[in-house]
Protein backbone atom coordinates (compact mmCIF):
# COMPACT_ATOMS: atom_id res chain seq x y z
CA UNK A 1 0.00 0.00 0.00
CA UNK A 2 2.92 2.37 0.69
CA UNK A 3 4.32 1.62 -2.81
CA UNK A 4 0.90 2.35 -4.34
CA UNK A 5 0.80 5.70 -2.57
CA UNK A 6 4.36 6.60 -3.66
CA UNK A 7 3.71 5.80 -7.34
CA UNK A 8 0.60 8.01 -7.49
CA UNK A 9 2.28 10.83 -5.54
CA UNK A 10 5.44 10.71 -7.71
CA UNK A 11 3.47 10.84 -10.97
CA UNK A 12 0.61 13.22 -10.16
CA UNK A 13 2.34 15.52 -7.67
CA UNK A 14 5.95 15.52 -8.84
CA UNK A 15 5.30 14.95 -12.55
CA UNK A 16 7.61 11.96 -12.92
CA UNK A 17 7.09 9.68 -15.93
CA UNK A 18 6.34 5.97 -15.75
CA UNK A 19 9.83 5.27 -17.11
CA UNK A 20 11.40 7.44 -14.41
CA UNK A 21 9.42 5.72 -11.65
CA UNK A 22 10.34 2.31 -13.10
CA UNK A 23 14.04 3.11 -12.95
CA UNK A 24 13.75 4.68 -9.51
CA UNK A 25 11.95 1.89 -7.63
CA UNK A 26 12.30 -1.10 -9.94
CA UNK A 27 8.57 -1.85 -10.23
CA UNK A 28 7.19 -3.29 -13.46
CA UNK A 29 5.61 -0.70 -15.77
CA UNK A 30 2.32 -2.64 -15.93
CA UNK A 31 2.08 -2.46 -12.16
CA UNK A 32 2.79 1.29 -12.28
CA UNK A 33 0.05 1.84 -14.88
CA UNK A 34 -2.45 -0.14 -12.73
CA UNK A 35 -1.59 2.00 -9.73
CA UNK A 36 -2.05 5.19 -11.75
CA UNK A 37 -5.41 3.84 -13.01
CA UNK A 38 -6.54 3.49 -9.40
CA UNK A 39 -6.32 -0.28 -9.04
CA UNK A 40 -5.41 -1.17 -5.47
CA UNK A 41 -2.78 -3.93 -5.54
CA UNK A 42 -3.94 -7.37 -4.50
CA UNK A 43 -1.57 -9.12 -2.17
CA UNK A 44 -0.98 -12.77 -2.73
CA UNK A 45 0.28 -15.19 -0.14
CA UNK A 46 3.57 -16.49 -1.33
CA UNK A 47 4.06 -20.21 -1.43
CA UNK A 48 6.21 -21.33 1.48
CA UNK A 49 9.78 -21.82 0.42
CA UNK A 50 11.09 -25.31 0.63
CA UNK A 51 13.55 -25.90 3.45
CA UNK A 52 16.08 -27.94 1.59
CA UNK A 53 18.54 -28.55 4.44
CA UNK A 54 16.14 -29.40 7.26
CA UNK A 55 13.37 -30.81 5.07
CA UNK A 56 14.79 -34.34 5.22
CA UNK A 57 14.60 -34.27 9.04
CA UNK A 58 10.96 -33.08 9.39
CA UNK A 59 9.57 -36.62 9.86
CA UNK A 60 12.17 -37.35 12.55
CA UNK A 61 11.36 -34.11 14.42
CA UNK A 62 7.64 -34.95 14.26
CA UNK A 63 8.31 -38.44 15.68
CA UNK A 64 10.29 -36.99 18.61
CA UNK A 65 7.53 -34.49 19.42
CA UNK A 66 4.86 -37.21 19.33
CA UNK A 67 6.95 -39.35 21.72
CA UNK A 68 7.24 -36.33 24.04
CA UNK A 69 3.51 -36.49 24.76
CA UNK A 70 4.11 -39.57 26.94
CA UNK A 71 7.18 -38.11 28.69
CA UNK A 72 7.13 -35.93 31.83
CA UNK A 73 6.75 -32.24 30.96
CA UNK A 74 10.16 -31.32 32.33
CA UNK A 75 11.88 -33.98 30.22
CA UNK A 76 10.55 -33.12 26.80
CA UNK A 77 12.57 -31.87 23.81
CA UNK A 78 13.22 -28.19 23.41
CA UNK A 79 13.94 -26.83 19.94
CA UNK A 80 17.58 -26.35 20.95
CA UNK A 81 17.86 -29.97 22.09
CA UNK A 82 16.35 -31.16 18.79
CA UNK A 83 18.89 -29.06 16.88
CA UNK A 84 21.75 -30.62 18.87
CA UNK A 85 20.48 -34.17 18.23
CA UNK A 86 20.14 -33.49 14.51
CA UNK A 87 23.74 -32.26 14.37
CA UNK A 88 25.29 -35.13 16.30
CA UNK A 89 23.06 -38.00 15.15
CA UNK A 90 22.38 -37.00 11.52
CA UNK A 91 25.10 -34.50 10.66
CA UNK A 92 22.64 -31.65 10.16
CA UNK A 93 24.30 -28.47 8.80
CA UNK A 94 21.38 -26.03 9.09
CA UNK A 95 21.04 -23.06 11.45
CA UNK A 96 19.44 -23.08 14.90
CA UNK A 97 16.87 -20.45 13.86
CA UNK A 98 15.64 -22.68 11.02
CA UNK A 99 15.30 -25.62 13.41
CA UNK A 100 13.36 -23.49 15.92
CA UNK A 101 10.98 -22.27 13.20
CA UNK A 102 10.45 -25.82 11.93
CA UNK A 103 9.77 -27.19 15.44
CA UNK A 104 7.25 -24.39 16.03
CA UNK A 105 5.38 -25.22 12.80
CA UNK A 106 5.25 -28.94 13.59
CA UNK A 107 4.02 -28.29 17.14
CA UNK A 108 1.25 -26.01 15.87
CA UNK A 109 0.24 -28.67 13.36
CA UNK A 110 0.16 -31.40 16.03
CA UNK A 111 -1.76 -29.20 18.49
CA UNK A 112 -4.32 -28.24 15.85
CA UNK A 113 -5.21 -31.90 15.37
CA UNK A 114 -5.77 -32.27 19.12
CA UNK A 115 -7.77 -29.09 19.70
CA UNK A 116 -11.22 -29.80 21.08
CA UNK A 117 -14.20 -28.76 18.97
CA UNK A 118 -17.22 -27.33 20.80
CA UNK A 119 -20.77 -27.92 19.58
CA UNK A 120 -23.13 -24.93 19.98
CA UNK A 121 -26.18 -25.77 22.07
CA UNK A 122 -29.67 -24.37 21.70
CA UNK A 123 -30.79 -22.81 25.03
CA UNK A 124 -34.43 -23.65 24.29
CA UNK A 125 -33.61 -27.37 24.11
CA UNK A 126 -31.58 -27.55 27.31
CA UNK A 127 -32.99 -29.46 30.26
CA UNK A 128 -31.99 -29.95 33.86
CA UNK A 129 -29.66 -27.90 36.02
CA UNK A 130 -25.98 -27.50 36.85
CA UNK A 131 -24.50 -27.36 40.34
CA UNK A 132 -21.12 -26.11 41.53
CA UNK A 133 -19.20 -24.77 44.53
CA UNK A 134 -17.08 -21.62 44.64
CA UNK A 135 -14.95 -19.82 47.22
CA UNK A 136 -15.14 -16.18 48.30
CA UNK A 137 -14.64 -13.90 51.29
CA UNK A 138 -16.94 -11.90 53.58
CA UNK A 139 -16.16 -9.31 56.22
CA UNK A 140 -17.99 -11.21 58.96
CA UNK A 141 -18.25 -9.21 62.18
CA UNK A 142 -15.26 -7.16 61.05
CA UNK A 143 -13.09 -10.20 60.23
CA UNK A 144 -12.19 -11.31 56.68
CA UNK A 145 -13.65 -14.83 56.49
CA UNK A 146 -13.58 -17.47 53.76
CA UNK A 147 -16.98 -18.95 52.91
CA UNK A 148 -18.24 -21.30 50.21
CA UNK A 149 -20.78 -20.49 47.52
CA UNK A 150 -23.34 -23.11 46.49
CA UNK A 151 -24.97 -22.46 43.11
CA UNK A 152 -27.68 -24.30 41.20
CA UNK A 153 -28.55 -22.92 37.76
CA UNK A 154 -31.32 -23.89 35.37
CA UNK A 155 -29.89 -24.75 31.94
CA UNK A 156 -33.10 -23.63 30.19
CA UNK A 157 -34.02 -20.37 31.90
CA UNK A 158 -30.70 -19.35 33.47
CA UNK A 159 -32.41 -18.85 36.83
CA UNK A 160 -29.84 -19.00 39.65
CA UNK A 161 -30.05 -20.06 43.27
CA UNK A 162 -27.04 -19.18 45.41
CA UNK A 163 -26.31 -19.64 49.11
CA UNK A 164 -23.25 -19.27 51.33
CA UNK A 165 -22.00 -21.98 53.71
CA UNK A 166 -19.13 -22.23 56.19
CA UNK A 167 -17.82 -25.47 54.63
CA UNK A 168 -18.18 -27.77 51.61
CA UNK A 169 -19.49 -30.77 53.54
CA UNK A 170 -22.33 -33.19 52.90
CA UNK A 171 -24.87 -31.51 55.19
CA UNK A 172 -24.30 -28.13 53.46
CA UNK A 173 -24.36 -29.85 50.05
CA UNK A 174 -27.76 -31.41 50.72
CA UNK A 175 -29.16 -28.29 52.41
CA UNK A 176 -28.27 -26.25 49.33
CA UNK A 177 -30.25 -28.65 47.15
CA UNK A 178 -33.25 -28.70 49.50
CA UNK A 179 -33.43 -24.90 49.57
CA UNK A 180 -32.83 -24.66 45.82
CA UNK A 181 -35.68 -27.07 45.05
CA UNK A 182 -38.00 -24.94 47.19
CA UNK A 183 -36.76 -21.79 45.41
CA UNK A 184 -37.36 -23.25 41.93
CA UNK A 185 -40.69 -24.77 42.96
CA UNK A 186 -39.71 -28.31 42.02
CA UNK A 187 -36.90 -30.75 41.29
CA UNK A 188 -35.00 -30.89 37.99
CA UNK A 189 -35.03 -34.28 36.27
CA UNK A 190 -31.24 -34.19 35.86
CA UNK A 191 -28.45 -32.25 37.58
CA UNK A 192 -24.88 -32.03 36.26
CA UNK A 193 -22.02 -32.20 38.80
CA UNK A 194 -18.26 -32.09 39.04
CA UNK A 195 -16.67 -35.10 40.72
CA UNK A 196 -17.45 -33.92 44.27
CA UNK A 197 -16.36 -36.08 47.20
CA UNK A 198 -19.76 -35.50 48.77
CA UNK A 199 -21.34 -37.26 45.77
CA UNK A 200 -18.66 -39.51 44.25
CA UNK A 201 -16.87 -42.34 46.02
CA UNK A 202 -14.76 -43.47 43.04
CA UNK A 203 -14.19 -42.13 39.51
CA UNK A 204 -14.28 -44.86 36.85
CA UNK A 205 -13.66 -44.71 33.10
CA UNK A 206 -15.44 -41.98 31.13
CA UNK A 207 -18.56 -40.77 32.90
CA UNK A 208 -18.99 -43.85 35.06
CA UNK A 209 -18.89 -43.19 38.81
CA UNK A 210 -19.43 -45.08 42.06
CA UNK A 211 -21.63 -42.71 44.05
CA UNK A 212 -21.65 -42.20 47.80
CA UNK A 213 -24.46 -44.19 49.42
CA UNK A 214 -25.74 -41.07 51.17
CA UNK A 215 -25.93 -39.26 47.81
CA UNK A 216 -27.82 -42.16 46.24
CA UNK A 217 -30.26 -42.01 49.14
CA UNK A 218 -30.70 -38.26 48.66
CA UNK A 219 -31.27 -38.57 44.90
CA UNK A 220 -33.70 -41.41 45.41
CA UNK A 221 -35.72 -39.30 47.83
CA UNK A 222 -36.12 -36.53 45.24
CA UNK A 223 -36.23 -38.88 42.20
CA UNK A 224 -33.72 -37.12 39.95
CA UNK A 225 -30.72 -38.31 37.92
CA UNK A 226 -27.11 -37.17 38.29
CA UNK A 227 -24.62 -36.66 35.48
CA UNK A 228 -20.91 -36.20 36.21
CA UNK A 229 -18.46 -34.24 34.09
CA UNK A 230 -15.41 -35.83 32.53
CA UNK A 231 -12.29 -35.09 34.58
CA UNK A 232 -10.93 -31.55 33.90
CA UNK A 233 -13.80 -30.77 31.53
CA UNK A 234 -15.41 -27.73 33.13
CA UNK A 235 -16.79 -26.75 29.71
CA UNK A 236 -19.35 -29.54 30.07
CA UNK A 237 -21.16 -27.33 32.56
CA UNK A 238 -19.82 -23.92 31.69
CA UNK A 239 -23.15 -22.30 32.54
CA UNK A 240 -22.93 -22.91 36.27
CA UNK A 241 -19.21 -22.19 36.43
CA UNK A 242 -20.14 -18.92 34.77
CA UNK A 243 -22.86 -18.54 37.41
CA UNK A 244 -20.31 -18.84 40.23
CA UNK A 245 -18.23 -16.07 38.66
CA UNK A 246 -21.34 -14.00 37.89
CA UNK A 247 -22.57 -14.18 41.49
CA UNK A 248 -19.11 -13.36 42.83
CA UNK A 249 -18.65 -10.35 40.56
CA UNK A 250 -22.17 -8.92 40.52
CA UNK A 251 -23.73 -9.90 43.86
CA UNK A 252 -20.74 -10.06 46.20
CA UNK A 253 -18.38 -7.35 44.95
CA UNK A 254 -17.28 -5.28 46.81
CA UNK A 255 -16.83 -7.67 49.72
CA UNK A 256 -20.05 -7.54 51.80
CA UNK A 257 -19.89 -6.54 55.45
CA UNK A 258 -22.33 -8.41 57.68
CA UNK A 259 -22.84 -9.62 61.24
CA UNK A 260 -23.85 -13.18 60.35
CA UNK A 261 -23.91 -15.65 57.50
CA UNK A 262 -27.70 -15.60 57.63
CA UNK A 263 -27.70 -11.85 56.98
CA UNK A 264 -25.43 -12.38 53.97
CA UNK A 265 -27.70 -15.14 52.65
CA UNK A 266 -30.80 -12.95 52.93
CA UNK A 267 -29.01 -10.31 50.88
CA UNK A 268 -27.90 -12.94 48.34
CA UNK A 269 -31.46 -14.25 47.99
CA UNK A 270 -32.70 -10.75 47.14
CA UNK A 271 -30.04 -10.53 44.44
CA UNK A 272 -31.08 -13.91 42.99
CA UNK A 273 -34.69 -12.75 42.84
CA UNK A 274 -33.60 -9.55 41.12
CA UNK A 275 -31.70 -11.61 38.53
CA UNK A 276 -35.03 -12.99 37.28
CA UNK A 277 -35.78 -9.68 35.54
CA UNK A 278 -32.62 -9.94 33.44
CA UNK A 279 -32.85 -10.85 29.74
CA UNK A 280 -29.87 -13.04 28.84
CA UNK A 281 -27.92 -12.63 25.61
CA UNK A 282 -29.72 -14.26 22.68
CA UNK A 283 -33.05 -14.48 24.52
CA UNK A 284 -36.28 -12.54 23.97
CA UNK A 285 -37.77 -13.24 27.39
CA UNK A 286 -36.51 -12.59 30.91
CA UNK A 287 -35.10 -15.29 33.17
CA UNK A 288 -38.30 -15.29 35.23
CA UNK A 289 -40.53 -15.63 32.16
CA UNK A 290 -38.48 -18.54 30.84
CA UNK A 291 -38.63 -20.24 34.24
CA UNK A 292 -42.45 -20.20 34.10
CA UNK A 293 -42.21 -22.16 30.84
CA UNK A 294 -40.08 -24.89 32.45
CA UNK A 295 -42.11 -25.05 35.68
CA UNK A 296 -44.40 -27.82 34.42
CA UNK A 297 -41.41 -30.06 33.63
CA UNK A 298 -40.11 -30.01 37.21
CA UNK A 299 -40.71 -32.96 39.54
CA UNK A 300 -42.92 -32.28 42.57
CA UNK A 301 -41.10 -31.90 45.88
CA UNK A 302 -41.85 -34.91 48.15
CA UNK A 303 -44.22 -34.29 51.06
CA UNK A 304 -41.85 -36.11 53.43
CA UNK A 305 -38.95 -33.87 54.42
CA UNK A 306 -35.49 -35.36 53.86
CA UNK A 307 -33.67 -35.85 57.18
CA UNK A 308 -30.38 -34.13 56.52
CA UNK A 309 -28.18 -35.76 59.18
CA UNK A 310 -25.30 -38.22 59.26
CA UNK A 311 -24.75 -40.79 62.01
CA UNK A 312 -21.35 -41.51 63.56
CA UNK A 313 -20.05 -43.20 66.71
CA UNK A 314 -17.78 -41.60 69.30
CA UNK A 315 -16.21 -42.62 72.61
CA UNK A 316 -16.27 -40.30 75.64
CA UNK A 317 -12.74 -39.53 76.86
CA UNK A 318 -11.39 -38.56 80.30
CA UNK A 319 -12.28 -34.89 79.72
CA UNK A 320 -15.97 -35.81 79.31
CA UNK A 321 -15.77 -34.95 75.61
CA UNK A 322 -16.09 -36.76 72.31
CA UNK A 323 -13.70 -35.87 69.50
CA UNK A 324 -15.14 -35.32 66.06
CA UNK A 325 -13.42 -33.72 63.07
CA UNK A 326 -10.69 -32.17 65.24
CA UNK A 327 -13.17 -30.62 67.69
CA UNK A 328 -14.32 -31.68 71.16
CA UNK A 329 -17.92 -31.69 72.39
CA UNK A 330 -18.78 -32.14 76.08
CA UNK A 331 -21.18 -34.68 77.62
CA UNK A 332 -22.68 -34.93 81.14
CA UNK A 333 -20.81 -36.69 83.95
CA UNK A 334 -21.26 -40.46 84.15
CA UNK A 335 -20.58 -41.28 80.50
CA UNK A 336 -16.79 -41.52 80.49
CA UNK A 337 -15.61 -44.48 78.38
CA UNK A 338 -19.03 -45.10 76.86
CA UNK A 339 -19.63 -45.26 73.10
CA UNK A 340 -22.24 -42.75 71.95
CA UNK A 341 -24.16 -42.23 68.76
CA UNK A 342 -23.28 -38.86 67.24
CA UNK A 343 -25.98 -37.34 65.04
CA UNK A 344 -24.60 -34.54 62.89
CA UNK A 345 -26.92 -32.00 61.31
CA UNK A 346 -26.33 -28.78 59.42
CA UNK A 347 -26.20 -26.56 62.52
CA UNK A 348 -26.60 -28.93 65.48
CA UNK A 349 -24.74 -31.94 66.86
CA UNK A 350 -26.63 -34.38 69.12
CA UNK A 351 -25.08 -37.05 71.33
CA UNK A 352 -27.26 -40.09 72.02
CA UNK A 353 -26.88 -42.99 74.45
CA UNK A 354 -29.35 -45.88 74.37
CA UNK A 355 -31.84 -43.86 72.29
CA UNK A 356 -31.72 -40.95 74.74
CA UNK A 357 -30.32 -37.55 73.76
CA UNK A 358 -27.82 -36.65 76.49
CA UNK A 359 -26.26 -33.53 74.94
CA UNK A 360 -26.88 -30.98 72.19
CA UNK A 361 -24.31 -28.56 70.81
CA UNK A 362 -24.10 -25.98 68.09
CA UNK A 363 -22.03 -27.46 65.28
CA UNK A 364 -18.51 -26.05 65.01
CA UNK A 365 -17.05 -25.70 61.49
CA UNK A 366 -13.64 -24.47 62.65
CA UNK A 367 -10.96 -26.80 63.98
CA UNK A 368 -9.34 -27.52 67.37
CA UNK A 369 -12.23 -26.02 69.35
CA UNK A 370 -13.68 -27.11 72.69
CA UNK A 371 -17.47 -26.87 72.57
CA UNK A 372 -18.44 -27.01 76.24
CA UNK A 373 -21.61 -26.93 78.32
CA UNK A 374 -20.48 -25.86 81.84
CA UNK A 375 -23.35 -27.77 83.48
CA UNK A 376 -21.73 -31.02 82.36
CA UNK A 377 -18.75 -30.38 84.68
CA UNK A 378 -20.22 -28.86 87.84
CA UNK A 379 -20.61 -32.16 89.73
CA UNK A 380 -17.01 -33.15 88.91
CA UNK A 381 -15.80 -29.67 89.91
CA UNK A 382 -17.45 -30.07 93.33
CA UNK A 383 -14.83 -32.74 93.97
CA UNK A 384 -12.02 -30.69 92.36
CA UNK A 385 -12.80 -27.01 93.04
CA UNK A 386 -9.13 -26.08 92.83
CA UNK A 387 -9.17 -26.80 89.07
CA UNK A 388 -11.99 -24.37 88.36
CA UNK A 389 -10.07 -21.07 88.23
CA UNK A 390 -7.82 -22.30 85.38
CA UNK A 391 -10.42 -24.41 83.56
CA UNK A 392 -12.03 -24.03 80.14
CA UNK A 393 -15.35 -24.08 81.98
CA UNK A 394 -14.66 -20.69 83.58
CA UNK A 395 -13.36 -19.36 80.25
CA UNK A 396 -16.61 -20.43 78.56
CA UNK A 397 -18.66 -18.68 81.26
CA UNK A 398 -16.64 -15.49 80.87
CA UNK A 399 -17.09 -15.49 77.10
CA UNK A 400 -20.68 -16.69 76.77
CA UNK A 401 -22.61 -16.12 80.00
CA UNK A 402 -23.97 -12.89 81.44
CA UNK A 403 -21.24 -10.80 83.19
CA UNK A 404 -23.19 -11.02 86.47
CA UNK A 405 -22.06 -14.67 86.80
CA UNK A 406 -18.39 -13.69 86.82
CA UNK A 407 -19.10 -10.83 89.24
CA UNK A 408 -20.69 -13.25 91.72
CA UNK A 409 -17.71 -15.61 91.33
CA UNK A 410 -15.22 -12.79 91.93
CA UNK A 411 -17.17 -11.65 95.01
CA UNK A 412 -17.21 -15.17 96.49
CA UNK A 413 -13.47 -15.65 95.82
CA UNK A 414 -12.77 -12.31 97.49
CA UNK A 415 -14.85 -13.31 100.52
CA UNK A 416 -13.78 -16.96 100.95
CA UNK A 417 -10.47 -17.27 99.07
CA UNK A 418 -9.86 -18.96 95.72
CA UNK A 419 -10.32 -22.60 96.77
CA UNK A 420 -13.34 -22.18 99.07
CA UNK A 421 -14.74 -19.41 96.87
CA UNK A 422 -14.68 -21.74 93.86
CA UNK A 423 -16.39 -24.47 95.89
CA UNK A 424 -19.04 -21.96 97.07
CA UNK A 425 -19.61 -20.73 93.52
CA UNK A 426 -20.02 -24.24 92.08
CA UNK A 427 -22.47 -25.16 94.85
CA UNK A 428 -24.35 -21.92 94.15
CA UNK A 429 -24.71 -22.75 90.46
CA UNK A 430 -25.97 -26.25 91.25
CA UNK A 431 -28.92 -24.64 93.04
CA UNK A 432 -30.14 -23.64 89.57
CA UNK A 433 -29.70 -27.04 87.98
CA UNK A 434 -33.45 -27.38 87.42
CA UNK A 435 -34.13 -23.69 86.79
CA UNK A 436 -33.84 -21.70 83.59
CA UNK A 437 -30.78 -19.66 82.69
CA UNK A 438 -32.88 -16.47 82.82
CA UNK A 439 -34.06 -17.25 86.37
CA UNK A 440 -30.47 -17.83 87.49
CA UNK A 441 -29.30 -14.49 86.08
CA UNK A 442 -32.21 -12.65 87.72
CA UNK A 443 -31.51 -14.20 91.15
CA UNK A 444 -27.76 -13.46 90.93
CA UNK A 445 -28.52 -9.84 90.05
CA UNK A 446 -30.81 -9.56 93.11
CA UNK A 447 -28.11 -11.02 95.34
CA UNK A 448 -25.59 -8.42 94.17
CA UNK A 449 -28.13 -5.66 94.72
CA UNK A 450 -28.57 -6.91 98.31
CA UNK A 451 -24.77 -7.14 98.63
CA UNK A 452 -24.93 -10.73 99.79
CA UNK A 453 -23.33 -13.48 97.70
CA UNK A 454 -23.41 -16.32 100.21
CA UNK A 455 -24.90 -19.51 98.83
CA UNK A 456 -27.57 -19.61 101.55
CA UNK A 457 -28.71 -16.08 100.74
CA UNK A 458 -28.85 -16.77 97.00
CA UNK A 459 -30.73 -19.99 97.67
CA UNK A 460 -33.24 -18.12 99.86
CA UNK A 461 -33.77 -15.45 97.19
CA UNK A 462 -34.33 -18.19 94.64
CA UNK A 463 -36.95 -19.90 96.83
CA UNK A 464 -38.80 -16.69 97.72
CA UNK A 465 -38.98 -15.45 94.15
CA UNK A 466 -40.57 -18.71 93.03
CA UNK A 467 -40.48 -20.03 89.53
CA UNK A 468 -41.36 -16.80 87.71
CA UNK A 469 -38.80 -14.05 88.10
CA UNK A 470 -40.21 -10.62 87.21
CA UNK A 471 -37.68 -7.98 86.33
CA UNK A 472 -38.16 -4.32 87.22
CA UNK A 473 -39.04 -3.15 83.70
CA UNK A 474 -41.84 -5.71 83.39
CA UNK A 475 -43.20 -4.73 86.82
CA UNK A 476 -43.44 -1.09 85.84
CA UNK A 477 -45.66 -1.86 82.85
CA UNK A 478 -47.65 -5.06 83.13
CA UNK A 479 -47.91 -5.64 86.87
CA UNK A 480 -48.60 -2.06 87.93
CA UNK A 481 -51.37 -1.92 85.34
CA UNK A 482 -52.80 -5.15 86.75
CA UNK A 483 -52.74 -3.73 90.29
CA UNK A 484 -54.52 -0.57 89.15
CA UNK A 485 -57.34 -2.62 87.65
CA UNK A 486 -57.67 -4.92 90.64
CA UNK A 487 -60.95 -4.54 92.60
CA UNK A 488 -61.61 -5.82 96.13
CA UNK A 489 -64.91 -7.73 96.32
CA UNK A 490 -67.55 -6.58 98.88
CA UNK A 491 -67.78 -8.67 102.07
CA UNK A 492 -70.89 -10.79 102.70
CA UNK A 493 -71.81 -9.65 106.27
CA UNK A 494 -74.63 -12.19 106.52
CA UNK A 495 -71.99 -14.85 107.19
CA UNK A 496 -71.11 -13.12 110.45
CA UNK A 497 -74.78 -13.36 111.54
CA UNK A 498 -74.55 -17.09 111.11
CA UNK A 499 -71.54 -17.19 113.41
CA UNK A 500 -73.35 -15.20 116.08
CA UNK A 501 -76.23 -17.65 116.00
CA UNK A 502 -73.87 -20.54 116.61
CA UNK A 503 -72.25 -18.81 119.59
CA UNK A 504 -75.57 -17.75 121.20
CA UNK A 505 -77.11 -21.11 120.56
Amino acid sequence: MEMYEYIRYSHYKLGHSIRHINRQIGVDRKTIRKALAGEIPKYRIQKPRQKVVIGEHVDQIRAWLIQDRKAPKKQRHTATRIHERLKFEFGHKGSLSTTIATVREIRLDLDASRKEVFIPSDPLKREGAEMDWGELYLDLRGKRTKVYLFTLRSKFSGKIFARLYPAMVQECFFDGHIRAFAYFGGVFNKIVYDNLKTAVKQVLKGRERIEQESFISFRSHYCYDAQFCTIAKGSEKGGVEGAVGYVRRNFLTPIPKCDSLEEANNYLLEKCLGHETRVLSGQLKSVGELHKLEQDKLIDIPVTVYRNVTIHSAVVDKYLTVRFRRNRYSVPAGYRGKTLELELGLSELRLIYKNKVIARHKREFSYDRWVINPWHYLEALQRKPGAFSSSRILTHMEQNWDPVVKRVYDAQVKKYGEFEGSREFISTLLCFKDRSYEDMIAVLELSLEQKSVAKETIELISETTGEDIINFEEAKVAHIAAIANFSIPEADVSRFDALMEVVNG
